[in-house]
C-alpha cells in the first residue's frame, strides 16, 4: 500500500510538471523545435507553433545568434520571432453586438486606440493589451487554456455560450496599420456625406 501511495504521488508530479507553461510561437518562415530550442529558418511564410517547455527558458537559434528567453512563471506566453511587431488584446466573446452602432467618434477612438497600440504608449497589464516587438516574448495570461489567435487568423464566429471563454487576438504592425488607414477613410467619407 505504502509503494502504491508512492507511485501515485510520482505519477501525479510527473503529469503536472510540463502543463503549467504554454508558449505560442509566431514566427516568419520554419521553425524546428527539440526540447526547449527553437530553430528559425527565416523566409516569408507566417506559421504558428505551440511549445509546452520543459524548465524555466526557452532558446531560439536563427541567424541572428542564440538568444534566450525566460518561462520561470506558470502561464501561456507569445514569444515573436517575426520581423514585425506584434500587438493584441484581450477580446470580449459571447455578447450580441450586432445591434451596436458606431460613431464617428467610436472610429476616431478607435484610429486613436490602434496608433497607440502600435507605439506602444497604452499598453498594459489592467487592459490586457500587449505591444511585443520582433525576438521579445511576453506572458499573456495564467490561462494555459486561453486562446491566442495570431495574425492572418480570424475570431470564431460563434463560442460555446455555456462556458467562459479567454481570447487573445494578435495583429502585425503592417495588418494594425491597414486597419487604422480604412477607419480614417470612413470617417473622411462620413464627414464628405455630411456637407
Amino acid at each position: 500500500m505504502k509503494y502504491l501511495f508512492l507511485f501515485a504521488v510520482i505519477l501525479l508530479a510527473s503529469c503536472s510538471s510540463g502543463g503549467d507553461k504554454k508558449v505560442l510561437v509566431e514566427s516568419s518562415g520554419d521553425v524546428a523545435i527539440q526540447g526547449n530550442t527553437i530553430t528559425l529558418t527565416p523566409g516569408g511564410s507566417h506559421k504558428e507553433t505551440v511549445l509546452v517547455p520543459d524548465g524555466d527558458s526557452v532558446v531560439v537559434v536563427s541567424p541572428k545568434g542564440t538568444q534566450g528567453f525566460s518561462v520561470k512563471e506558470p502561464g501561456y506566453y507569445l514569444l515573436n520571432i517575426k520581423k514585425d511587431t506584434l500587438v493584441g488584446s484581450y477580446q470580449k466573446t459571447g455578447s450580441d453586438n450586432s445591434r451596436t452602432v458606431i460613431t464617428e467618434a467610436d472610429l476616431i477612438n478607435r484610429m486613436d486606440s490602434l496608433h497607440a497600440l502600435m507605439a506602444g504608449t497604452n499598453v498594459s497589464e489592467a487592459a490586457r493589451n500587449y505591444n511585443i516587438p520582433p525576438f521579445d516574448i511576453k506572458l499573456i495570461t495564467k490561462n494555459t487554456d486561453a486562446q491566442i489567435i495570431g495574425p492572418y487568423l480570424h475570431i470564431p464566429g460563434s463560442f460555446d455560450p455555456s462556458k467562459e471563454h479567454e481570447v487573445y487576438k494578435f495583429f502585425t504592425n503592417k495588418e494594425i496599420a491597414a486597419t487604422a488607414e480604412n477607419l480614417k477613410k470612413m470617417v473622411s467619407g462620413k464627414k464628405e456625406k455630411e456637407n
